[in-house]
């Protein structure tokens, strides 16, 4: 996998790959025609971007609840909106829907489809023409995270390895389904690879250019979901890599440390962090000036429901599963599909073995590190800390990992650019800069010689490169073609139901599911009004007593059909046996026959291709439920007498364990040390949950609802309370503005020279040697030493400055300035 490929045809071939991708991205992209199946994309659509209006002054613009710009108030209402999605995406759809509902005219004039002039023309105000436009941006990020894997592989391993990692996520089957959808996952894993090729670049290059790169990619990618947090740790990575090279570079040399390379590097580090911190204030502005309802939702709710400690239904299918292992087995069966999920998970081995061995390299004193190397570190660096929480979490829906999917691919071509040849020179940074060293190219490419283990290794990796490419390419394509060349299976479903059903039929559905689609779309006369069909529902996920036995033989009664739009109860009961003993005799006896229902419907729309039809009824529910959920309706040919009844489902309740969640994982107790445990009561515990409550400003409540907070007032009125105005502790400096100016400057010129020693250690490159900046810094530490020795009970918290705090910080500077 050399770089003989001519940059013409390097470039024919990305063309032909962003064409592929988001062709896949975009295909039938209105598959649904109205009807939105995902509820994340449905509640962003509906009932937040209809909301979006632009504020008109800048006073509106500022107050958090008078502005129609902020998803976390409904300003209609007056009342706090659960907005627990990104900003930053929200924005662009509903953008994107109003340019389209302004070129709706043009589209006309231009002869384009009446179907699609007419959605362009609601797209700024009705919900699911705005979720249209929102699956446009989302595809179209997507498209640019494949340029971005590109430009990244490019520059870790070189042109070939960069358009194969290209290749194999265009063609991944997970990323394609996410971009058919409004949601934010797509969007903050495009920002999330512009950070790690930022960061990279900041190792290999030390621009300014790459960390601002790496601030605004960082930034924008938690503007997109608050999850992406972890990204963080990429730039602080970048930094420390540069500055140890730098130490490197002169325990070789010889020569005297450079000081200033160390510096920048550091610098570096807060230049991003302070660039991603002012880009997502900017890209979600009400993040931070409505943050106690940004906290509350995006921390305290979330936070819960997707640990598990909030019990909602929608995660009870989650219960008994194994962490991390049921996201791996979910991606490699259906999200990659088996050939191209066994490939990056090889692939994934060897990335984590060349991070094992670079660390040993380290601890064994080793002075340098390839290339390759150190950018896995980057990479690593946002990879283990995400999937270290994330997969930790009870609720494991697919779309959690798309973030990390692209340096799955990375990884896949990594491997498969080591089995293809040795790097010539091993890309060491031996001279200890990143400037060309032999093998480089100036694209940051890499020449190759034949590996150790010849012929046969670059078998096995052309082997892997055809069976990860033509694999994905086939389950992708068969994915596209099942699913999104045929109609949505609620339509499906819904038309069979209008046509069949007498007139004034009854169809029972349940609460927490959907109910049939109250019309066909583009089909008239085929909705409930017309055929005078009635509904009515029941609560399945409600516990198991006599009561819920008694309200479900009424409504099974009252029924002439019974409709499940997806597998999602019954699935998910499955999993609590011990909770829902009678539920799941329930659906046992209903498929039976026993009820006195027959199975009379059932349409599914599986993958599919060449004749090769993939059932995915076993797959995760988000799998399916979304965009091709497994319908069945049942037929009443019967009437059950009481007896009848309560031979079939009587006194099943009676073992029901009510709110009975599972049993514990075998890695409880280390997820409770970590603060994402389970169970109830475990919010505020370990580390996550004592960071969440340190910066919501209050402990968590315990059944991940509102709770009474400690509040932060005064527990007395201020003059009832001891004496805290003594501003007589320095009467000589009080008694006289003049002295106390001069007295003010005194203190800071006093703290200053105290502490230059040890500025001047740490600024030495700037010509100053830190002497601006030794008044301030002596300030703080000041500060901070007398609040440490008064919490520690070893000084008072008076005004005069303790001594051993004069003495402590005195004394290290010299110390510290003898080395």
């Amino acid at each position: 996998m050399g770089n003989s490929l001519s940059r013409p045809v390097a470039y024919g071939l990305l063309l032909l790959i962003l064409v592929s991708g988001l062709a896949l991205r975009v295909w039938n992209v209105n598959f649904g025609r109205g009807i939105l199946g995902h509820p994340d994309e449905r509640s962003t659509a509906c009932f937040y971007a209809t909301r979006m209006r632009l504020p008109a002054s800048w006073a509106e613009f500022r107050d958090p609840q008078r502005s129609p710009l902020n998803p976390l108030w409904n300003v209609q209402e007056q009342r706090r909106a659960s907005f627990t999605y990104g900003h930053f995406p929200l924005y662009l759809g509903v953008a994107s829907g109003e340019l389209l509902h302004r070129v709706a005219p043009l589209a006309v004039r231009l002869g384009l489809p009446e179907s699609w002039t007419s959605l362009m023309a609601r797209a700024n105000q009705a919900c699911e023409a705005i979720a249209v436009a929102g699956r446009l941006v989302i595809a179209g990020l997507d498209t640019l995270t494949i340029l971005l894997l590109f430009l990244l592989g490019r520059r870790i391993y070189g042109r070939r390895a960069g358009l194969l990692a290209a290749a194999f996520y265009a063609f991944t089957a997970q990323a394609i389904q996410l971009s058919h959808f409004f949601a934010m996952d797509p969007a903050s894993t495009t920002f999330t690879v512009l950070a790690i090729l930022g960061a990279v670049q900041m190792v290999q290059d030390r621009s300014w250019r790459a960390v601002i790169v790496t601030g605004v990619g960082a930034g924008l990618a938690i503007a997109s979901k608050f999850s992406a947090l972890p990204i963080l740790a990429a730039p602080v990575v970048a930094g420390l890599l540069v500055a140890w090279n730098a130490s490197q570079r002169s325990r070789r040399t010889g020569a005297p440390p450079d000081g200033r390379a160390q510096f920048v590097a550091v610098a570096g580090i807060f230049v991003a962090l302070l660039i991603a911190g002012l880009i997502f204030f900017v890209t979600s502005p009400y993040a931070i000036l409505d943050w106690e309802n940004f906290a509350q939702a995006t921390l305290v709710e979330q936070g819960a429901m997707v640990r598990g400690v909030a019990d909602f239904p929608f995660t009870r299918q989650y219960r008994n599963t194994i962490p991390y292992l049921y996201f791996i087995e979910q991606q490699v069966r259906w999200g990659l599909g088996w050939p191209l999920g066994l490939v990056a998970v090889a692939g994934t081995l060897y990335a984590l073995g060349v991070l094992l061995r670079s660390l040993y390299s380290l601890v064994a004193g080793r002075q340098w590190l390839s290339r390759e190397a150190l950018a896995l570190f980057v990479v690593w660096s946002w990879v283990i800390p995400y999937f270290g929480i994330t997969g930790a979490f009870l609720a494991k829906f697919n779309r959690y990992m798309s973030p990390i999917l692209p340096f799955v691919m990375l990884f896949a071509a990594g491997l498969i650019w080591r089995l293809w040849g040795t790097p010539s020179g091993e890309c060491r940074t031996q001279n200890g800069d990143d400037e060309e060293t032999q093998g480089v190219t100036r694209e940051g490419s890499v020449s190759y010689s034949p590996g150790s283990l010849g012929g046969f290794a670059r078998g096995t990796a052309g082997v892997l490169a055809v069976v990860g490419l033509g694999g994905g390419l086939f389950w992708s394509v068969a994915y596209v073609n099942g699913v999104y060349n045929h109609e949505h299976t609620w339509i499906t479903a819904a038309r069979w139901l209008y046509q069949n059903a007498p007139q004034g039929s009854v169809v029972l559905y349940e609460q927490w599911d959907d109910a049939p689609p109250s019309a066909v779309p583009g089909e008239p006369g085929l909705d409930r009004g017309n055929i005078g069909i009635d509904v009515i529902n029941w609560g399945p996920y409600e516990e198991d007593t006599a009561e819920k036995y008694e309200i479900l033989k009424e409504r099974l009664r009252a029924a002439d059909f019974v409709w499940y739009s997806s597998k999602r109860i019954y699935d998910s009961v499955d999993e609590l046996p011990e909770r829902y003993p009678m539920t799941n005799r329930y659906y046992e006896a209903m498929w039976s026959g026993e009820l006195g229902f027959e199975l009379t419907l059932d349409v599914t729309s599986p993958p599919r291709l060449f004749g090769l039809v993939f059932e995915d009824r076993t797959a995760d529910e988000s799998w399916s439920l979304y965009d091709h959920p497994q319908v069945t309706v049942f037929r009443k040919v019967r009437d059950l007498s009481d007896a009848e009844f309560d031979a079939v489902l009587g006194g099943t309740w009676e073992k029901a364990i009510p709110y009975y969640r599972g049993k514990d994982s075998p890695l409880s107790p280390f997820l409770n040390l970590l603060g994402l445990g389970s169970q109830p009561g475990s919010e505020g515990r370990g580390l996550v949950g004592r960071l969440v409550g340190l910066v919501t400003g209050a402990d968590l409540p315990t059944d991940g609802g509102s709770a009474e907070r400690p509040a932060l007032l005064l527990d007395r009125p201020l003059a009832e309370l001891p004496v805290v105005d003594n501003y007589r502790w320095n009467q000589v400096a009080s008694e006289s503005p003049l002295l106390a100016v001069i007295w003010w400057w005194l203190v800071l010129a006093l703290l200053g020279w105290a502490v230059w020693p040890l500025a001047f250690y740490l600024c030495r490159p700037l010509r100053d040697r830190g002497y601006l900046l030794s008044r301030t810094l002596g300030w703080l530490l000041a500060g901070w030493l007398l609040w440490w020795l008064a919490s520690a009970g070893w000084a008072g918290s008076g005004g005069s400055p303790a001594p051993g705090g004069q003495s402590i910080r005195w004394s290290i500077p010299g110390w510290r300035w003898r080395w």
